[in-house]
């Protein structure tokens, strides 16, 4: 069996694209990438992993809670 036409990165993982592509590079020291952690975020509504909607701050509990996001491996 032919090998996928692709690049892979250091790490082993596949990409249809050439992995020096800015799609596939880390963001610059100086390029914002978000809220510090512990940072209080403003009242936001997020999709979940389902697509519904969902208030964040009306699910969470006494200690917090967490928002993460995923960036995929595809664009």
């Amino acid at each position: 069996m032919a090998e996928a036409a692709g690049y892979y990165d250091e790490f082993g993982f596949y990409s249809p694209q050439p992995t020096d592509r800015a799609t596939r590079r880390q963001p610059g020291e100086d390029h914002p990438t978000g809220p510090e952690v512990g940072t209080r975020v403003p009242a936001i509504e997020l999709t979940d992993q389902s697509g519904s909607l969902v208030n964040v701050q009306s699910t969470l509990g006494a200690a917090g809670g967490v928002v993460m996001f995923h960036r995929s491996a595809y664009w």
